[in-house]
């Protein structure tokens, strides 16, 4: 996979060591179709990416539809001549503050990662769902950060896809493709018929579990049995990992293993509103982990236990008296993996 942040420093660093006074570099990143380059203004460190359109024969209203915000401009341009490239049409996606740069980068990266992953799709719909991704982050995020509470969430999920791929180091990463929580599915986990769901509690706390609704735990023909994955962490100001730590962590072993799902995690990563560098500073110890499994005896609330015109009940469940439902942590990793 190319590394646009790793590009631009190269363009940066020989264009210091050449000592040129161009003031704007080039650099091809793809020579097939789409025939990609960026490029930097050495003055401002603005940044660009080129994509070939030249192809596409997209109309003005299809241009225009790009989503678009501050800080970022999408336009169509016709180069006689550009690096090695003759009469061609470029879109070009150009940052237009150099204070955004590091972000504007994972724009592009996006962007890069999709184009050349050579799905079967149309160019115009990659751009345009990466873009609108990143319009839609921008718009709901509104500067605001997880609370400590939802970021403890998020960590259980996090190491619980953490601890999977050490359990099966030769295994297709296929846990990226289980984890359905950040698509606001009502378990964290689903493979075929089994779900997993992530809870997190204080061992300060009483053993008590938040469920979000009556749907939470049914069991039906779509689920047919769900694994209750509990972790006792406690946040603290040094000892044990942020989500940050966990996010490179899982990174490198996606990378190494299989680059769709580091894709695939990156965009559910979008789904919560989290990019790097903003959940490194809470800790998170993890004292035990252990599971249970629902079963129809299982204390819960369902849909059929709720009066006509009842609904969205969240509760509490009381874990010290759930000792009979308790089973091997193991099986919750095994069984998302089995099938």
């Amino acid at each position: 996979m190319i590394n646009i942040t790793e590009a631009f420093r190269n363009l940066i660093e020989h264009s210091e060591q050449e000592n040129t006074k161009e003031v704007y570099k080039l650099k091809t990143l793809f020579f097939q179709q789409p025939f990609t380059i960026i490029g930097i203004d050495l003055i401002t460190m603005e940044r660009r990416l080129y994509i070939d359109i030249t192809e596409e024969n997209w109309d003005e209203e299809q241009l225009k539809s790009f989503p678009k915000w501050k800080g970022l401009s999408v336009k169509k341009e016709f180069f006689g001549k550009i690096g090695p490239l003759k009469e061609k049409d470029f879109l070009i996606i150009a940052q237009e503050t150099e204070k955004s740069e590091e972000i504007f980068e994972k724009i592009l990266q996006s962007l890069v990662d999709r184009i050349f992953e050579k799905e079967d799709r149309n160019l115009f719909s990659i751009i345009y769902e990466i873009l609108d991704r990143w319009h839609n982050f921008f718009r709901y995020k509104n500067n605001k950060k997880l609370s400590t509470e939802e970021q403890m969430g998020v960590f259980g999920e996090l190491y619980y896809i953490h601890n999977w791929l050490n359990k099966f180091p030769e295994e297709p990463p296929l846990i990226v493709n289980y984890w359905k929580g950040p698509t606001r599915h009502r378990i964290d986990f689903v493979k075929n018929n089994i779900g997993v769901e992530i809870k997190t509690m204080s061992p300060k706390l009483h053993e008590e579990i938040r469920i979000s609704s009556e749907k939470q735990l049914e069991l039906s023909t779509v689920i047919k049995k769900i694994y209750l994955y509990i972790l006792k962490i406690e946040d603290t100001q040094s000892d044990g990992q942020t989500i940050q730590d966990l996010i490179d962590s899982i990174r490198i072993k996606l990378s190494d293993r299989a680059p769709s799902s580091l894709m695939r995690f990156n965009d559910l990563l979008m789904e919560l509103y989290i990019v790097d560098g903003i959940y490194n500073d809470i800790f998170f110890y993890v004292h035990n982990e252990e599971t249970y499994e629902v079963t129809n005896q299982f204390p819960r609330i369902t849909s059929e236990d709720l009066p006509i015109g009842v609904s969205n009940v969240s509760y509490s469940i009381d874990l010290s008296h759930c000792k009979n439902f308790k089973i091997e942590t193991e099986k919750a990793y095994y069984l998302s993996k089995e099938g």
